[in-house]
Formats: structure tokens, C-alpha cells, sequence
């Protein structure tokens, strides 16, 4: 992988060397623009591990630039993370934001597998909706602080904005984390239109009322959220009504 770039004083790409670029431009999914291949600090990083909660705000984890902040997934197997961003209320500057997801990090050639930008989702300046939803299923949810574009007038105002995240169990999710993410999933449905759709596709638990044939008491229902991986107690039709279960 020595010859994956031109050296000063070749005349052409070497035939090897071109197929290398290639192939690593194939596997970032196209998505250059979305996240340079590489860190863009060393000193400036943040990697959340064995978290299932917890949030931040941006002032504190990018105090200068190149900054970024990863969240693991400890397993996208079993595991689901949805991320809530309070957008700034000015002062914002288009394209310095970058959010993603990827599988893996290859430091041999310093890019990122299995790329996805969520950068259209997440719209960090755009003010009209001032809070963005996204569901991540991938080992690595990274937001990246950059320069900002040369040129590009400083604004003046409240650049601040903060980052909440849940990783939720696919199987059997906590009522605490059903309570919040099906707030989240509300709050995401009512700003959503045709241009600018809800980043959450899927959750783990059913969130709407309970339906007619369970009871108050029956394990699968609480506190308002019907939770989609368990096994009810009643009989429905004669029949075990098994819901989901593992």
C-alpha cells in the first residue's frame, strides 16, 4: 500500500497504486465529501465506550478544531443507537459539522469501511427544525468539527449545540430507554415533512397505546409503552398470543 498516492516526480499513477485508490474509494461508499479518510486529530478526540445513555455539549467536546467524538456500539447485533442534536441558535457554519456512521477503521491506509453520512439528516444550520433525530446501526457513530470552508464569513451568535444518545437493546429494551425513545420518535414524527424526513426508522419498542386485548397488568405494557420482545400472558383466539419473543 506504499504507492497509493503519486510521489514527487512520478510521471503517473502506477497500475497497482490505481487500483488501490479504487478500490478504497468503493468501500467509503463515495462519501469523500462526508468525512476525509483519517482522523483529522490525534489530540483531539473523544470515543464513548460501554455507554447505553449520556449527552454532551459541543463547546465542551470540540474546543477547538479538528475535534471529533465516537460512540461505540458494543455490539450492532443487539444493539441500536439513536442520537438527538439540539441545534445552535446561530452563528452556525454550513459543512464544518460531520456526522456518520462506519463498521471499522483500517489504520494501514487511514480510511473508514462501511461509511454512511448522515449529514443531510442531521442539517446542523438549518434552523427551521431545531432538533434532528438519526438511528445509527453501525459499530461507530462519529461527529466531526472542522475548519470551516475558505472564505466563509464568521457569524456571530450561539454556535453551541448539544448531543444526546441512546444505544437500545433490539431484544427485551429497559422501560427507562422505551420512555425516552418513543419521545424522541413523537417529537421526530411532528417536524418531519416530504423534504425533510424523520431520521428514526425503526425502534425496538411499539410506542403507541396498548392494545384492546391485553390488560393493565400484563408484562408486555408499561407505564403507556407497549414493549414489542415479550410474551404476553393472555390467550388470544384459543391461542398463546406470542409477541416477538427471542
Amino acid at each position: 500500500m506504499k504507492n497509493l498516492f503519486l510521489i514527487a516526480g512520478h510521471s503517473g499513477w502506477p497500475f497497482p497504486a490505481l487500483l488501490s485508490f479504487c478500490a478504497t474509494f468503493l468501500l467509503m461508499g463515495g462519501c469523500y465529501h462526508a468525512a476525509p479518510s483519517g482522523p483529522e486529530s490525534d489530540s483531539c478526540s473523544t470515543l464513548v465506550q460501554n455507554r447505553f445513555f449520556g449527552f454532551f455539549l459541543s463547546s465542551s467536546v470540540f474546543p477547538t478544531v479538528p475535534c471529533s467524538w465516537t460512540l461505540q456500539n458494543p455490539d450492532p447485533r443487539r444493539y441500536t443507537t439513536f442520537i438527538k442534536v439540539t441545534k445552535p441558535t446561530g452563528g452556525c457554519q454550513p459543512f464544518q459539522l460531520r456526522t456518520f456512521q462506519y463498521d471499522s477503521f483500517l489504520e494501514t491506509t487511514r480510511t473508514y469501511l462501511g461509511m454512511e453520512s448522515f449529514d443531510e439528516i442531521v442539517r446542523l444550520c438549518d434552523s427551521s427544525v431545531p432538533v434532528a433525530f438519526l438511528e445509527a446501526g453501525k459499530q461507530f457513530l462519529q461527529m466531526r468539527k472542522g475548519p470551516p470552508r475558505a472564505g466563509m464569513a464568521i457569524q456571530n451568535g450561539d454556535e453551541d449545540f448539544k448531543t444526546e444518545y441512546l444505544v437500545v437493546g433490539k431484544r427485551n429494551p429497559s422501560m427507562a430507554a422505551c420512555q425516552m425513545l418513543c419521545q424522541w420518535l413523537e417529537d421526530c414524527l411532528a417536524s418531519s415533512t416530504s423534504n425533510r424526513p424523520c431520521g428514526i426508522m425503526q425502534t425496538p419498542c411499539l410506542c403507541w397505546d396498548k392494545p384492546p386485548q391485553l390488560s393493565l397488568g400484563d408484562s408486555c405494557y408499561h407505564n403507556g409503552v407497549y414493549l414489542e420482545n415479550c410474551l404476553p400472558s393472555v390467550k388470544e383466539s384459543g391461542k398463546d398470543a406470542e409477541i416477538n419473543g427471542e
